[in-house]
């Protein structure tokens, strides 16, 4: 895929053009100006693999995502808001959180959200389908419209990483493409994360519960992972393990087997890969039955596996 320039999508005065262009690229809002007798806005995108990174810039106004729209256009996607000029008030889940430059935050667009956005603006927009992100909405629910600083240790890191989506200008190949976009968006999970409170009776759970997805990242490609294994190696009981999975509605079980059809899908598009049966590579990442992993990746992606590379590949 290329990546080597941006896509105007829209530049005008007009905030009824602007109404239709932002909910043609993002989702339905209600949008309120502040001055409409001066307004402008532009937007720009470029696309990396599921994740789509956009450029907004515009004069004062508000973003309404109320809960008519949420249940009369439904579009479930996870998003995160990068202040680059002005000023910026996310409210979401019942917080309100203020943003400057350089600071960014996390929302969803299933429940309804509020953006304040003032005085000229420019705002840089991260959106991943809702489906690829691992991340129950409970847990979603609890990192929400929480401002993540510019100096923080992981602002500091991230959000250079994020503005240079928007900023560079090479070719990606189709497997590097999504494993950024799956990696970037864990990143961004980890710095809401970071940013919770730290009274939270739970954080102790959760960074436990951090650590064993990465685990299983690690060893992704053992046939013999089993949360009998995970359990033992971090001390815990397998009744521990399962619990710490509920809490978030999900089991370990499907969490191992979703992550290996990640990597499957990764490697499926990478160049290396090319000509590799895909019998190879599902055994490679425990799918000893290529029909057990056909019928879960087509569950999981919509298509086949035969059919998903052909049409990234």
């Amino acid at each position: 895929m290329s990546n080597s320039s941006l896509t105007e999508i829209v530049r005008t005065n007009s905030p009824a053009a602007w109404t239709d262009a932002i909910r043609d690229t993002f989702v339905a809002l209600d949008i309120r100006p502040d001055d409409s007798s001066r307004f402008t806005g532009t937007v720009r995108t470029r696309r990396l693999a599921h994740l789509m990174a956009a450029d907004v810039l515009a004069t004062s106004q508000t973003f309404d995502r109320t809960g008519r729209l949420t249940s009369r256009r439904p579009l479930d996607l996870m998003q995160i808001g990068l202040v680059v000029a002005g000023e910026g008030e996310l409210v979401q889940d019942g917080r309100s959180c203020a943003l400057r430059p350089g600071d960014f935050a996390l929302y969803e667009t299933a429940r309804p959200f509020t953006w304040h956005l003032r005085p000229d603006w420019h705002l840089r927009v991260f959106t991943w389908p809702r489906e690829s992100i691992p991340l129950s909405e409970a847990r979603s629910q609890q990192l929400t419209a929480r401002t993540v600083r510019a100096d923080s240790g992981v602002g500091q890191l991230l959000s250079p990483l994020l503005s240079g989506l928007l900023l560079h200008d090479r070719d990606v190949s189709s497997g590097g493409a999504i494993r950024l976009a799956d990696e970037i968006a864990e990143l961004a999970i980890t710095a809401a994360l970071e940013e919770s409170d730290p009274g939270d009776q739970d954080s102790r759970a959760l960074e436990l519960r951090e650590n064993i997805l990465r685990y299983i990242d690690a060893h992704v490609d053992d046939a013999d992972l089993t949360p009998q294994q995970i359990a033992q190696a971090f001390f815990v009981s397998p009744r521990t393990l399962h619990r710490l999975f509920a809490r978030s509605g999900e089991t370990v079980a499907a969490t191992i087997r979703l992550r290996r059809l990640q990597a499957c899908r990764e490697a499926m598009l990478s160049p290396r890969n090319t000509h590799r049966p895909l019998t190879d590579i599902a055994s490679h990442f425990g799918f000893t039955d290529l029909a057990v992993f056909s019928r879960a990746f087509k569950a999981r992606y919509g298509v086949s596996p035969s059919r998903y590379r052909e049409l990234h590949g």
